[in-house]
């Protein structure tokens, strides 16, 4: 690889991209109030870039074109297709260059997530994500990566448990595809013991009109969060996200029911983003507008 002057990239730092590319982001998780992950969208001309970054990065084509790519040393030509990834760790040095237009997409996230994620799973001392050129189809990395930026694009309408779910499912899926040692995945029958589902089903009813986050509701279980989503989704059928998306809808058909009550209010209140996230969810549970159900 040429020997070139290395910017050292945060993406935790406000316009960090702006470093590495003539033009700025089309869409960013800047102001999203997401922790240990950051996200980004990008329609860029021909360009070319050298760099290392302070966290993981995933990368995936939206537009075909071919590219260069140094990782590390190793060179490798690309032909991309539209969801072709590629994985380059913390602390990598990588050199791109591309002669036309690319449109793309690409998640950072903290090295610490993953030790967060696989801290029962694996060592964390040998967690070592291996770097990969962007050669393969990923649906999974690819789906994560779109479904966050939908959440953008909606103005943040799931959530950050939302958000939560996403990585740590993105976290354990480069734990046991791309890393250099696989982790041990336990398996259980009977969910979450009694007392700690009754534990998490009370804080979340408790806290229904708040910004819940996962790493809280595990924290408060003593488990990681990929163990916490495993066992209660075995002991509830659906995930935290969806279960607190119902609890949310069954609160506010109680309040529906006295019709002095603005709608706007009551979505707030069950802590929906604003209106428009509570009538997307509840006519999705109930098959209703709230406005329907309040006028029946």
């Amino acid at each position: 690889m040429p020997n070139e002057q290395v910017k050292l990239i945060d993406f935790r730092q406000e316009g960090a991209s702006n470093l590495l590319f003539p033009k700025p982001a089309i869409l960013s998780s800047n102001n999203a109030n997401w922790t240990n992950i950051h996200f980004e969208y990008h329609q860029q001309p021909g360009h070319d870039i050298t760099s290392s970054h302070t966290m993981h990065v995933i990368v995936t084509a939206l537009s075909s074109t071919t590219v260069e790519r140094w990782i590390d040393g190793c060179f490798q030509k690309e032909f991309l297709n539209k969801g072709d990834t590629a994985v380059i760790p913390a602390s990598t040095l990588h050199r791109s260059t591309w002669r036309q237009q690319i449109q793309f997409m690409f998640v950072a996230f903290e090295p610490t997530l993953m030790r967060q994620v696989g801290q029962e799973l694996v060592n964390p001392d040998c967690i070592e994500l291996i770097p990969h050129f962007a050669t393969v189809q990923d649906p999974l990395i690819q789906g994560i990566l779109l479904n966050l930026k939908e959440e953008l694009v909606s103005g943040g309408i799931g959530g950050r448990l939302y958000v939560d779910q996403l990585k740590t499912t993105l976290a354990l899926h480069l734990l046991r595809k791309y890393c250099t040692c696989t982790p041990r995945i336990a398996t259980y029958s009977d969910g979450l013991p009694k007392y700690k589902l009754q534990q998490a089903l009370e804080y979340i009813n408790a806290h229904l009109e708040q910004d819940i986050q996962l790493a809280d509701l595990a924290e408060l279980l003593g488990m990681s969060r990929y163990y916490f989503v495993r066992l209660f989704k075995q002991s509830m059928g659906v995930t935290p996200y969806q279960y607190v998306l119902q609890q949310r809808v069954e609160r506010a058909k109680v309040l529906l029911r006295h019709r002095e009550r603005a709608i706007s209010d009551i979505a707030l209140e069950c802590g929906f983003a604003n209106q428009s996230h509570f009538t997307k969810h509840f006519r999705q549970f109930t098959g209703r507008t709230p406005k329907a159900y309040q006028n029946r």
